[in-house]
């Protein structure tokens, strides 16, 4: 039997995946983190928004889109806490090009240093995360 780990990725929402995989990929606040099984035990933030990439047991790779949150490795457990995640299947773009515009729009009458300005900035590298996943997913784009 090949070595897996169990990954639990968590939304307010919903648990978006709880089960066996091989491997997990992603980026934290403090760089980038390759979970493989039996990993030392860690907790880390994770970086705003990015991409979770699953190696499932059959070697198959899956992406995840994952937004402001903590990751935790215990007793070779994964656990990945989010505000928001899905996966690529799942982004709506329409939906993403509206966000997108309308961060772009906020951004434009705001003073670069209010909090406003901030929070449409954080707004808009979401949508964009997702875009590109969403394009990669589909294959219509974005990095291999």
């Amino acid at each position: 039997m090949a070595s897996e780990l169990h990954l639990r990725v968590v939304t307010p929402d919903r648990t978006i995946i709880d089960r066996k995989v091989a491997g997990v990929s992603f980026q934290g606040v403090d760089g980038g983190y390759g979970i493989l099984p039996h990993h030392a035990p860690l907790m880390t933030a994770l970086a705003q928004a990015g991409v979770v990439q699953i190696t499932e047991l059959d070697g198959k790779k899956v992406d995840l889109f994952a937004a402001d949150g903590f990751a935790q490795m215990q007793n070779n457990v994964l656990t990945l806490v989010c505000e928001a995640g899905e996966f690529a299947y799942e982004i709506d773009l329409a939906r993403v090009k509206a966000a997108e515009a309308k961060a772009r729009e906020k951004m434009a009458g705001l003073d670069r240093l209010s909090e406003d300005f901030l929070r449409a900035e954080a707004s808009l590298r979401k949508a964009l995360a997702r875009e590109m996943l969403s394009r990669r997913g589909s294959g219509t784009g974005g990095l291999h």
